[in-house]
């Protein structure tokens, strides 16, 4: 499976073979900026699935620990 990097350009994000130099460099100087994921995945199409999963993920992840801090200081300062 190849391997897929990212670029953005407001809202827009496009996943393009990590292999495809030529096009990575017209899309910076399009202004599209690269994003740090890279994924392996079948085509362009799975891979920004799987980039919508992960950010999914980190939502969820960030979610939970602001979740988790709150609710035990909540619970330690019910509990003094």
């Amino acid at each position: 499976m190849p391997a897929f990097c990212f670029f953005k350009k407001g809202q827009h994000i496009v996943a393009l073979e990590r292999s495809d130099a030529e096009t990575s460099a017209l899309l910076t100087r399009d202004g599209w900026e690269k994003l740090f994921e890279e994924v392996r995945a079948a085509d362009a199409e799975s891979a920004l699935a799987r980039l919508s999963d992960i950010r999914k993920e980190e939502m969820t992840t960030e979610c939970a620990f602001v979740t988790g801090s709150a609710f035990s200081s909540l619970l330690t300062a019910i509990l003094k």
